[in-house]
């Protein structure tokens, strides 16, 4: 018969989330496979009084507790509060924000929160990027009213490089959308508030590109400088119809200069 694991009651304290000390402490326990812990998670502790009733609960359970506390006030009042009872305590984040201080000469600023606005504008990044990635050559037409930016153009005009750089430098949900000859954009395309910019180029720099990126196809349309300014002349027939569209010639200009110049307007 196995031997039972040892359960151990984990109360993790925060005056934030306490997400990320749920994780450490996770990542840390896990090594210790003859333990079986039980985490309560306690967020947004900002009083006296909700320490003095975490202590106590801490104290019936026979409780780890692990706190990471911003506040300096708070922190001192636990722990000398703890010191009155027999419980076992973990400071994470004051040994940590001590050492930095005298090292560099500096003090914290001490204020709960701002790593949770850091990972929110991290998360908010994160789904414009994936966005952005739903949202290249034509695709999810259905969510395209979402997009902050809509970019139209001919195949090989820098359009999904461009889309990305904007959306993992600007935070920008943007959605590239390819003209093909004779192939109305849908209904979506006109109707959606987005900003929305058509991308120029020279035939002779698309019929270059297209030949270095496909070396392996013979002479074709594709490739057939007369059959890409017909792309472009309807391409910029297509640009006309869509109102306070704004057209870039990029065939002189690296994504980051394109890029300048969308955000000249947005």
């Amino acid at each position: 018969m196995g031997q039972t694991n040892k359960i151990v009651y984990v109360l993790i304290v925060s005056d934030a989330t306490g997400i990320t000390a749920e994780r450490v402490i996770s990542a840390a326990l896990v090594q210790f496979q003859e333990l079986t812990p039980i985490y309560k998670r306690i967020p947004y502790v900002l009083t006296k009084q909700q320490i003095d009733e975490i202590l106590a609960e801490a104290e019936n359970l026979d409780a780890i507790v692990i706190y990471s506390l911003v506040s300096e006030e708070l922190r001192a009042y636990f722990q000398k509060e703890k010191r009155k009872r027999d419980i076992y305590t973990i400071d994470l984040l004051g040994p940590l924000l001590s050492r930095i201080g005298r090292q560099l000469n500096v003090i914290p600023v001490s204020r709960p929160g701002l790593y949770k606005g850091m990972a929110a504008e991290s998360l908010r990044l994160s789904e414009s990027i994936d966005f952005t990635l739903k949202h290249d050559d034509g695709q999810n037409i259905d969510t395209l009213r979402d997009a902050d930016l809509i970019i139209l153009g001919i195949s090989r005009t820098s359009k999904t490089p461009t889309s990305l750089y904007l959306s993992c430098n600007n935070n920008l949900r943007v959605a590239n959308f390819p003209i093909i000859p004779n192939e109305p954009p849908p209904e979506e395309i006109f109707t959606a508030k987005s900003q929305k910019v058509g991308f120029t180029i020279s035939p002779e720099k698309v019929a270059l590109i297209r030949k270095k990126r496909f070396s392996y196809a013979g002479p074709g349309e594709y490739i057939d400088i007369e059959s890409i300014r017909k792309e472009l002349l309807y391409s910029h027939k297509i640009f006309r119809n869509i109102k306070g569209l704004q057209v870039i010639d990029v065939t002189n200009s690296s994504i980051e200069e394109i890029s300048e110049q969308i955000l000249a307007v947005h």
